[in-house]
């Protein structure tokens, strides 16, 4: 009686399981295909052949081409968002954590090139972008805490503080990895690797200048607010 019981308890998590890991497996031959295609030239078919699946499977789990879409870069943004909330809200000094963010995005980018790629063709047509309509549900939360860190260094950011940090950690390791890579595509693993570093420490003095800038722009009017 006690067996019969165990089995009713465990054996519906099986199916779950394995329903779980489909999802995940269609969402990441899905964001490969997008960022590989974009959105128009990829087909349920497509993403049905990859992961070995016909295209009722797909539709199990996505009922149309956009949700699948529309899923695959909210899972892509939530991976940054994690990445980089769990070091903002760390107890070291705030510019540390400011630069620590930085350095994860592009760590993060380098380990999921298309990850780049899709991003870039999202940022092609803001029109009609899903990130347009996902990252200000997620996104605010981050820069909510890139504008504690900056106020914890003494400095009251404005939006375009915040715009500024963006797009010196974001905008060029995304031009980087998703177009100027497969440029160097002849190089050898070692190069790359030594390249994305590089590119990594730039951006990272890129950050540390703008706070330099943002210290330097402010410190006359906290000098005439003392007068």
């Amino acid at each position: 009686m006690t067996r019969a019981r165990r089995k009713v308890a465990t054996g519906p998590k099986r199916p779950q399981k394995r329903s779980e890991r489909n999802r995940q497996r269609i969402l990441a031959a899905a964001e490969r295909l997008f960022a590989e295609r974009g959105y128009s030239d990829t087909s349920i078919d497509a993403v049905a052949e990859a992961v070995d699946m016909y295209q009722p499977g797909i539709y199990y789990y996505f009922p149309n081409k956009q949700v699948l879409y529309e899923e695959v870069v909210r899972a892509a943004i939530t991976s940054l968002d994690d990445r980089v909330k769990e070091l903002l809200v760390s107890s070291d000094p705030p510019e540390e954590r400011l630069l620590a963010s930085a350095a994860a995005w592009v760590d993060l980018l380098t380990e999921r090139p298309t990850l780049a790629r899709l991003m870039l063709h999202e940022a092609a047509k803001p029109e009609s972008s899903a990130i347009a309509r996902i990252l200000p549900e997620m996104g605010g939360r981050v820069q909510a805490m890139i504008e504690a860190a900056f106020r914890e260094l003494g400095l009251e950011p404005t939006p375009d503080d915040v715009f500024h940090y963006a797009s010196v950690t974001t905008g060029a390791a995304l031009f980087f990895v998703a177009a100027m890579q497969p440029l160097m595509s002849g190089r050898k693993e070692p190069e790359v690797t030594r390249s994305m570093e590089r590119h990594k420490q730039l951006l990272l003095s890129g950050t540390r200048d703008l706070i330099r800038t943002m210290r330097e722009e402010r410190a006359p009017l906290e000098r005439a607010g003392n007068e």
